[in-house]
């Protein structure tokens, strides 16, 4: 394949217009359609100087089992120890470059594709830029989205991933292809990258349902709150009086802290999602109050509620009114959150993104 070529598959990763569902995925086209894998597998070969034994090779191993749950027929491998990488070679491979490099620029990180004569595709590089501040880890105090000093590794090469498997970049709705360090989950001191409902339902489309795959329900305190250029973007999840108006925040603390009054009814706004093979799921949510930010079933049960969710309608934000009890202590700080299928009536690919939180402080 000629320079020309490779410059213009490049462009059209980033820069061609593709067609977007209202509130829906959006894919890489080639003579129009979606392009894919014609043997619905995407494995990639890790580079041995990037990815050695260690951290960061368990942190791109973690990504790839993550796809590896989604619930179409694509599956995702990763061979270790690659010894020399290139672009455009014949094979899919990751590695690490410096700010500006042949390949990186000034992205940090991208994703090149080549396809084959009848539009599948043939190449997915994933090249990550070394001089930004990535972390393997988990612990959500070191990372962007929880006031810390690093960009969460996983939620990029996520989104990168999904470049691999045909997804493209989109704009109007919470999705791990757009502002992908803003599409997290968190309970408790851990903060999980995941591929999400909407690039799920994607590869449903594009690769058709794995009618053995697994049941998956989660919920996130983050939301679609706009777009910047091809992006999505994503806030936190908020504490609305009866009147839908935002409650005051307390002043100075790494993650949003409401102050709330004895008695008081507040709406707490959450975003819901089906992750797995059947659509739509219905489930039972429970509402909890907490002395610590990880929600469980052990802490003071204040509600139930309902949910049918459909994986091809991203965006399941809503408020569910509560309580906040009369005896709590005042100027103590509480978490109030919600576990998804909190009465186990499914068996799904992961517990661990059923539940999450928001804080308050009572007056």
């Amino acid at each position: 394949m000629n320079a020309s070529r490779f410059n213009q598959l490049l462009a059209a990763l980033f820069l061609a217009t593709m067609t977007q569902q209202a509130f829906a995925y959006t894919t890489i086209k080639c003579g129009g359609n979606s392009t894919k894998w014609s043997g619905n597998n995407y494995t990639v070969r890790a580079s041995s100087v990037g990815f050695p034994v260690g951290p960061w090779r368990d942190a791109l191993s973690s990504v790839v089992s993550h796809w590896n749950g989604n619930p179409s027929n694509l599956s995702f491998g990763v061979v270790w120890n690659e010894p020399a990488v290139a672009a455009n070679n014949n094979e899919n491979e990751a590695w690490w470059e410096a700010n500006n490099g042949p390949n990186i620029g000034t992205y940090p990180a991208v994703t090149y594709v080549w396809f084959k004569g009848d539009c599948t595709l043939k190449e997915a590089d994933v090249i990550f830029n070394n001089s930004v501040a990535f972390h393997y880890t988990t612990s959500k105090t070191s990372l962007w989205p929880y006031g810390g000093a690093n960009r969460p590794f996983q939620t990029t090469a996520m989104h990168e991933f999904g470049h691999a498997a045909g997804l493209a970049h989109t704009a109007n709705t919470y999705n791990i292809m757009g502002s992908d360090w803003t599409h997290i989950h968190a309970n408790g001191a851990t903060a999980t990258a995941y591929s999400g409902e909407d690039a799920n339902n994607g590869l449903v489309a594009v690769y058709g349902l794995w009618t053995g795959g697994p049941e998956d329900l989660g919920v996130v305190h983050w939301k679609h709150t706009g777009s910047s250029g091809e992006y999505s973007t994503h806030g936190r999840t908020r504490i609305l009086d009866t009147s839908n108006i935002e409650l005051a925040k307390v002043a100075g603390t790494a993650e949003p802290v409401y102050r709330v009054n004895k008695g008081q009814t507040i709406k707490l706004e959450l975003t819901y999602e089906n992750l797995g093979k059947t659509s739509p799921l219905s489930a039972k949510v429970g509402y909890y109050l907490s002395s610590n930010d990880i929600i469980s079933v052990a802490d003071r049960f204040l509600g139930e509620g309902n949910v049918t969710l459909y994986r091809g309608f991203p965006d399941t934000t809503f408020n569910t009114s509560l309580v906040i009890p009369t005896d709590l202590v005042s100027g103590q700080t509480y978490w109030v959150g919600a576990i998804i299928d909190y009465n186990n009536a499914y068996s799904e690919r992961s517990e661990t993104n059923n539940a999450t939180y928001i804080g308050i402080r009572v007056n």
